[in-house]
């Protein structure tokens, strides 16, 4: 009698066990697929910071004025002449410089740069924002819509990623770029930020993670590095 009814503990201990499994193992699941896309996502930011690392930079050390009306293509890349603008953005289209993160227009990817001139004063005050009114050698604007904002792929940073216009001005203002100046720094400087806009595709569509931050949606990342030549030099009294 003692035999029959500890068989039949067990048994009913065996059952409750695999009940008990069934429930865990799909939250285990979804928490392992969760770690798996957490790391895509972070090997995709991680790679447009260093990105825009290296155009801002390439550019600290180039001269803006030399600059060319015109999309950015891979032409560009592989030339000998000098383009503010467009050899920066070669960090990005290039894929020997860029082999993980291409860029897709389509997918309303975007890069943009921005160069300012900072004057002194009692504090430090932006009096231009490059590219505006900025002209190549032929008098045609490097911007077309000069906004002081060139965009690689026509605008698109102003959208998110299912093309509507979320952005009517720059993400960086001007009043929000004097707002980071430090009061020790000096007051008269150079800068240039470099902006990537990347919407990013979920690599495993988890249904509770998908529904929670949808995809795709936007990584957004930035820096901002002295630029020498954009520093104001005195005028000449003559």
């Amino acid at each position: 009698m003692r035999n029959k009814l500890f068989r039949f503990k067990d048994g009913k201990s065996k059952g409750q066990s695999l009940v008990e499994l069934a429930l865990i193992v799909p939250l285990i699941l979804i928490m392992l697929l969760g770690m798996v896309e957490v790391g895509f996502l972070v090997f995709n930011y991680l790679n447009a910071v260093d990105l825009s690392r290296e155009a801002a930079r390439f550019l600290s050390v180039r001269d803006w004025r030399s600059a060319t009306s015109g999309p950015a293509t891979m032409a560009d890349c592989t030339d000998d002449s000098l383009d503010y603008y467009k050899d920066a953005a070669c960090f990005f289209i290039d894929p020997s410089l860029n082999p993980n993160l291409p860029l897709d227009s389509a997918r309303y990817d975007d890069v943009t740069i921005s160069a300012f001139v900072v004057i002194s004063g009692t504090n430090s005050t932006i009096a231009r924002r490059l590219p505006y009114n900025q002209r190549d050698v032929n008098n045609i604007l490097i911007d077309p819509d000069n906004d002081g904002v060139w965009s690689l792929y026509n605008n698109n940073w102003t959208k998110d990623c299912h093309g509507n216009v979320i952005h009517t001005e720059p993400v960086f203002t001007n009043a929000e770029v004097e707002a980071l100046f430090v009061d020790e720094a000096p007051k008269a400087k150079g800068l240039v930020l470099v902006e990537a806009f990347i919407c990013y595709d979920q690599m495993i569509y988890i249904p509770l993670l998908s529904d929670f931050i949808g995809s795709p949606f936007r990584i957004h990342t930035y820096t901002f590095m002295p630029a020498p030549e954009a520093i104001p030099t005195p005028t000449a009294i003559p």
